[in-house]
């Protein structure tokens, strides 16, 4: 009797020390969004990361090559990745595990027009999505969530693959304009200017509409997901993440000075538009 006690009490210190290492092991995130446009929203995920640290494995971040979006949601879907950040639609909400918390405060739902300095002034005469739709082709990445929104708004548009095949293709005037949101065109315009001058801001029109940006996570890491949350959540009570938002945007929300321009409202049917977005503490 005796040795069977034993063996029991041996048998659990056993398992307990196996889960308390399993627990206590590295926890290594795969992404593969690794350019430019990614460096908030990966420090902002180590923000995360790092306000959950004492409740969590340390973790850290292990980067693939860059792949296109289609590429990296089939990626992430397979578990060859562990997060995206991405605009959401329902299908991504299906497919993988949302952290429902929007990351760029819906600022990727302003859209400035990258267009060809050679039609400005015929952007003059838009006033809505009419005069839009009737006279103008957009060019819009064919894997992008809301390629559906140009399109349910009756917006002509041209879906290819890269933003880069874009940007070429509208300095041939392949199509009319090429909508960035505020928190990428600027520095977009800057790194294409030497290779492709004759692309413009538009600076009149903006185009607006509900696009939440969040984090995605393998469907088979719920764990990890309720991490990201929590951390976030943290990050939103003590500012650290408002101060992280306008740290990188608020020139780029200052640059656009959107009380200036047109604003042609477009709908999102997958996130309908059911109170205004909060703008006020942007400035």
């Amino acid at each position: 009797m005796l040795n069977f006690k034993l063996l029991l009490i041996a048998l659990i210190c056993f398992f307990v020390t196996e889960a308390s290492a399993k627990s206590s092991s590295p926890q290594v995130l795969r992404l593969y969004q690794t350019d430019y446009h990614f460096q908030y929203h990966i420090e902002l995920l180590k923000m995360a990361l790092d306000k959950t640290a004492a409740d969590y494995p340390e973790a850290s971040l292990q980067f693939t090559e860059q792949v296109t979006q289609g590429r990296g949601l089939k990626m992430l879907e397979q578990g060859e990745v562990d997060v995206a950040f991405l605009a959401s639609s329902k299908q991504r909400e299906q497919t993988f595990i949302p952290v429902k918390i929007p990351l760029l405060k819906g600022l990727l739902g302003y859209r400035l027009l990258l267009i060809h300095q050679d039609n400005q002034q015929k952007f003059l005469q838009v006033k809505n999505t009419h005069d839009l739709g009737e006279s103008f082709v957009a060019g819009f990445g064919s894997h992008w969530a809301d390629i559906d929104v140009l399109r349910h708004n009756a917006l002509p548009t041209q879906d290819i693959g890269t933003a880069s095949s874009l940007h070429r293709m509208l300095h041939a005037k392949r199509f009319d304009y090429f909508p960035r949101g505020i928190n990428e065109v600027w520095q977009e315009q800057q790194r294409i200017s030497s290779k492709l001058p004759e692309l413009m801001i538009e600076p009149n029109i903006a185009l607006v509409y509900n696009l939440p940006v969040y984090v995605f996570v393998n469907k088979e890491l719920p764990e990890l997901a309720e991490r990201i949350e929590k951390g976030l959540n943290k990050a939103t009570d003590d500012l650290s993440f408002q101060e992280l938002f306008l740290k990188y945007y608020s020139d780029s929300i200052l640059k656009a000075r959107l009380s200036e321009r047109q604003i042609i409202y477009l709908d999102n049917q997958d996130y309908p538009q059911t109170e205004p977005i909060d703008t006020s503490w942007w400035l």
